[in-house]
């Protein structure tokens, strides 16, 4: 009896059993990669945002600490999320050599003899390949379009003075953050989910700076396609929460 017992025990499990378990790992696998597939461009989108959240932070304390000019410039920007190709965007952050109306800039790390020969620190390109790239994320061209400081300045480019403000010409700070067809007061960076946006889709962060050097950063609702030098993600973004300094959320 107990040889009866004993060999009942140390019986296997079976081929059927084996190909039902199989199939239950085959389709979590499946249902897995599929969920990754779609969170994984979300969330870099995310971090694209907050990593220029940051920057910009920083460019604003450095110069109230350094009583001098620094500019974040935006060499690369996409005007059509929705077209296809890859994602873009690159931009620079930078000291210049006076309080105001700059004539020469150095890309972060600051150096001492000014040679700017090395720009590890102020130098972002989130394009595919390239050091920071973020596959699927990319910058929507800057709302609205950057004429830069009305006493001279570079265009493309958000400039901070000594005093924590910005240095920008009030034109520039004409984004419509509420979505009700006006001027909020702000300069708005979109950070957009491209894979979604060539889907008619929208998954989209921003980053809002205001006439007093504060960012803080939003994330808009979904649903909405994009056009070509269109701005219609303006209307969908929520009242959001996380200021400068504190966390996406």
């Amino acid at each position: 009896m107990c040889a009866e017992v004993c060999m009942r025990s140390r019986r296997g499990v079976t081929l059927i059993e084996i190909a039902i378990v199989t199939a239950i790992i085959g389709i979590l696998a499946g249902i897995g990669a599929g969920l990754l597939t779609e969170t994984i461009p979300s969330w870099r989108t995310r971090r694209a945002a907050n990593e220029f959240l940051a920057q910009a932070n920083a460019a604003r304390a450095m110069a109230i600490s350094d009583g001098a000019e620094y500019r974040i410039w935006f060499e690369t920007t996409d005007a059509d999320p929705s077209a296809s190709g890859a994602g873009e965007g690159t931009y620079w952050v930078q000291k210049g050599n006076a309080a105001k109306e700059s004539s020469s800039w150095d890309t972060l790390p600051v150096e001492m003899d000014g040679a700017n020969s090395i720009q590890g620190e102020g130098y972002v390109n989130i394009a595919d390949g390239e050091e920071d790239e973020l596959p699927g994320v990319t910058i929507q061209s800057i709302d609205p379009a950057l004429a830069g400081p009305a006493h001279g300045g570079s265009p493309d480019a958000i400039h901070f003075g000594p005093a924590g403000l910005v240095l920008n010409d009030g034109g520039d700070f004409g984004c419509d953050i509420t979505g009700d067809g006006g001027s909020d007061g702000f300069i708005c960076v979109r950070f957009v989910n491209k894979e979604k946006a060539q889907a008619g889709d929208s998954d989209v962060w921003v980053v809002s700076i205001s006439r007093a050097g504060m960012a803080r950063i939003f994330h808009g609702e979904t649903g909405v396609g994009y056009a070509a030098g269109s701005d219609n993600t303006t209307a969908n973004v929520s009242t959001g929460t996380g200021y400068a300094g504190a966390s996406a959320e």
